[in-house]
């Protein structure tokens, strides 16, 4: 393939291509990235619950609570207890402490398990939300975008560039040549 010096891309003309392949596609991966979104909302929506009863998560979240409860409940037991006591002498008193340390593994709460459930449900949610129309459309529109930028990143021709970028953004029905609008009559 022989180029003429005259007719080779300079710097500016190949960050002109750039510039207007991501302006071309930036609002339909935008666009797909907010239909995955609905999507996978859609999906955490209507399974969480589901999800946590398929993988068995909800016994151990659901006797986790029990545990919880019964943990407030005798913690205020014995700060009752231990006030009051406390009250009856002084001696008592003086010496009363709450410390407690504890390992990680003791401090799981139910917050972390439902926290950990729910980005587990996001992520299974993610993988199925991939395989709609709307995921493959966009993985799709990404790699899209990356051919256009190789082609000018590879070009030396402008002419030849613009062909080929024409017809590769037609395949999504997003045209590189952008006609103006017409102007209102007088």
């Amino acid at each position: 393939m022989s180029t003429k010096k005259g007719n080779e891309l300079k710097m500016y003309q190949r960050e002109h291509f750039e510039r207007k392949i991501e302006k071309r596609l930036k609002p339909e991966i935008e666009r797909e990235e907010l239909r995955i979104k609905t999507t996978i909302q859609s999906i955490l929506n209507k399974g969480q619950k589901n999800f946590a009863k398929k993988i068995g998560a909800d016994k151990v979240i659901s006797a986790l609570e029990k545990a919880e409860d019964n943990l407030r409940t005798a913690s205020r037991n014995a700060y009752i207890f231990f006030d009051k006591e406390a009250g009856k002498s002084v001696s008592y008193d003086k010496v009363k402490e709450y410390k407690f340390s504890k390992d990680d593994k003791d401090n799981i709460s139910l917050n972390d398990c439902r926290s950990q459930l729910s980005k587990w449900a996001e992520a299974q949610a993610e993988q199925l939300a991939e395989k709609t129309p709307q995921g493959q459309r966009l993985a799709y529109l990404k790699a899209l975008q990356e051919k256009a930028e190789d082609l000018v990143k590879e070009a030396s021709i402008s002419d030849e560039l613009t062909k080929s970028l024409d017809n590769l953004f037609q395949m999504v029905g997003v045209s590189w040549e952008r006609n103006l609008p017409q102007l209102p009559r007088k």
